[in-house]
């Protein structure tokens, strides 16, 4: 198994989230709808009933043909976990929240193949990650970006009712945080493009597809429009990273940089980055192929050949990517180098459309 998760469109879903319809149901039209990660979470279910979740969810993913792409957690259940691997039942992984089992023990029985996700109060999370040893964790949980005692995807996020700042403590998260940040807690297909400002590089619901009407078309609208909306993320909105630095001090430095859409502050990049794990074997490839799909979420345009990616935008989303993927790669344990070339030019963009562009042209002359 790999460890990479794609995060970006991720399913929370249970037995008491779809109004009596069977979770794998729901699970299988989230799949062809393009939902990206299934999480199992069934807080008032006996072991042996979860173990037979897993088992359903685990051969629709299988059924669908997208066991390599999609990766499926179980919440909490680390028993369930366990026992269902030795069943020869694929999970994935956990996730699990600040006051579960220590993700420290999560990753030493789970070995380090299996992805752990970690989540709580965005503002606790921006703490904790800094004490957590690297390799632990994969990614964290966010949220809740509305708080409500009402929707169950609220209490996915402990404490939940008392964020009063969501989109500015989770910009702020972003910023700082070395792991992917996948956000939740009412989210609705509105929020989606404040989230890609934000820094966020996915989000969870349970309710908005489990509970829907008709989930395929629900879950269809939010994998679309957030695909849509991550296009073109190259310039964030930073008054949520000012405004937040302002209120939880966790980066000092950021307000008096903070860029705008101002054309005389946009710094247009274009960088060749190709990163790479020294001292592996067969794994190789997946490591690569990480940091490739991490530059590739970002939202940036990107262009992949062989080992290397050419990619565009302004130079802090740049930088800020590119330490994203290279801190995946060193938080699976292994030891990371990368290649950088930085190409920075006044008054130009989209560099990478035009170079395509021109060598596709040039191919197309030397058919003819």
């Amino acid at each position: 198994m790999s460890r990479y998760c794609d995060i970006s469109s991720y399913l929370v879903v249970g037995p008491e989230d779809t109004h009596g319809r069977p979770v794998v149901d729901i699970v299988r039209v989230a799949l062809q709808a393009g939902i990206t990660m299934v999480q199992l979470r069934a807080k008032h279910s006996d072991a042996k009933a979860m173990i037979a979740l897993c088992e359903q969810i685990a051969q629709c993913i299988a059924q669908e043909g997208k066991q390599e792409q999609v990766k499926f957690v179980v919440d909490d259940r680390l028993d369930v976990v366990l026992a269902a691997r030795d069943a020869g039942i694929r999970v994935d992984g956990i996730h699990v929240g600040q006051s579960d089992i220590p993700v420290q023990v999560c990753r030493k029985l789970l070995g380090p193949d299996a992805i752990v996700g970690l989540s709580a109060h965005t503002v606790d999370l921006i703490s904790m990650i800094t004490e957590l040893e690297p390799g632990i964790i994969d990614y964290v949980g966010a949220g809740a970006l509305h708080p409500t005692s009402s929707k169950a995807d609220a209490h996915l996020i402990e404490n939940a009712s008392e964020d009063s700042h969501a989109l500015a403590d989770i910009a702020a998260l972003c910023h700082v945080c070395p792991y992917p940040v996948v956000v939740g807690g009412g989210v609705t297909v509105a929020d989606l493009p404040q989230l890609a400002q934000a820094g966020a590089q996915g989000w969870f619901v349970i309710s908005a597809i489990a509970g829907a009407d008709d989930p395929y078309r629900a879950a269809s609208e939010l994998v679309s429009t957030w695909r849509e909306v991550t296009k073109d993320t190259s310039t964030p909105d930073q008054s949520h990273e000012v405004s937040v630095i302002d209120s939880t001090n966790v980066v000092d430095s950021a307000a008096s940089t903070a860029k705008t859409d101002d054309k005389d502050t946009y710094i247009n990049t274009l960088a060749q980055v190709a990163i790479w794990p020294v001292g592996t074997g067969e794994e190789l490839s997946s490591h690569v192929a990480q940091a490739v799909a991490i530059i590739h979420q970002s939202g940036l345009p990107a262009h992949t050949h062989a080992m290397s990616t050419d990619m565009e935008g302004d130079f802090p989303n740049v930088m800020h990517t590119i330490e994203q993927a290279i801190l995946a790669l060193y938080h699976a344990g292994v030891r990371t180098q990368a290649s950088i070339q930085l190409d920075l030019r006044a008054g130009v963009r989209n560099q990478i459309h035009e170079k395509v562009t021109a060598v596709e042209r040039i191919l197309q002359q030397d058919v003819r």
